[in-house]
């Protein structure tokens, strides 16, 4: 199986792991020295992983450091607590770690990315991994794309599966049905329609082609194919000028229809905001 790598955004904060140890860039912690983060995202590990991982360990050594920043006198991790965990599991009393000064707003940032690398991750854990980098740190789709190192179209058919209702999102994130079959059925409004085919896909009774074939012929038969294409249409010109707007004043931006009336959002979180918000939109004006 392929481990998921760090985004090339990352690069800056969380360093090559192939350092010369004579430099001193990676350097042997006492164990009893380092602690994990409070806060960090990820919090149950599988034992018999961390056994297995541990096992590796002991047969091979530690390939990859971890990752950890100074706290008084002591350490937080900030990347690689499952081999922290299995090393202490071999009863290990040094550990080999970079030791990297990181500000508090990155430390956070990556604890979230590094849950995202996660191999078991569900798609619907995965999304709202990528919606509390939007919210919280007021991050791009773009932005999230390039420090992940995914394409924001990923990035985007990711965080749509949050609006998914909550029995297909619980069916999503038990692993009972995929991705692909939870977008396909994201694409159907009608509720019933959806559980309908929803209950198709956990009995094996359809595939996402056949899905998306019924779908279409129902909506033929409804009359209202132009409406759908122009609800569409709108979402990608909207998804577009969303984006567009967030380069240019650099906060969250949301365009919605009501009717015949858009309307555009923008999020300010403080009259300093409001203020930067203004500058932009006025310099640019001129």
């Amino acid at each position: 199986m392929n481990r998921r790598s760090l985004g090339r955004g990352l690069n800056s904060l969380i360093p090559d792991t192939n350092f010369d140890k004579e430099e001193g860039k990676i350097k042997k912690i006492p164990i009893a020295d380092i602690r994990p983060r409070k806060d960090q995202p990820r919090k149950n590990f599988d034992g018999i992983a961390l056994q297995g991982l541990s096992q590796s360990i002991k047969q091979y050594g530690l390939l990859n450091p971890i990752v950890v920043t100074k706290k008084n006198d002591k350490y937080e991790i900030v990347a690689g607590e499952r081999r922290y965990r299995a090393s202490k599991l071999l009863g290990l009393e040094y550990i080999d770690a970079v030791v990297k000064e990181i500000d508090s707003k990155d430390l956070d940032i990556l604890s979230i990315v590094e849950n995202i690398q996660r191999e078991d991750l569900s798609a619907i854990e995965e999304a709202n991994a990528y919606q509390e980098l939007a919210d919280n740190y007021h991050m791009t789709q773009e932005a999230i794309s390039k420090t992940i190192g995914k394409s924001r179209s990923y990035i985007a058919n990711t965080m749509r599966l949050l609006k998914l209702d909550d029995r297909t999102k619980d069916e999503l994130e038990k692993g009972n049905i995929s991705s692909s079959q939870a977008r396909t059925l994201l694409a159907i409004d009608d509720l019933d329609q959806r559980m309908t085919y929803l209950d198709d896909f956990l009995n094996n009774k359809t595939n996402i082609r056949k899905v998306e074939e019924k779908s279409k012929k129902s909506k033929k038969n409804k009359k209202v194919i132009k409406e759908d294409k122009d609800t569409e249409l709108d979402r990608i010109l909207f998804e577009d000028f969303e984006e567009k707007f967030i380069n240019l004043v650099g906060t969250k931006v949301n365009i919605s229809k009501s009717q015949d009336i858009y309307k555009v959002t923008f999020d300010c979180f403080s009259i300093d905001d409001i203020e930067n918000l203004y500058r932009r939109l006025n310099k640019n004006d001129d």
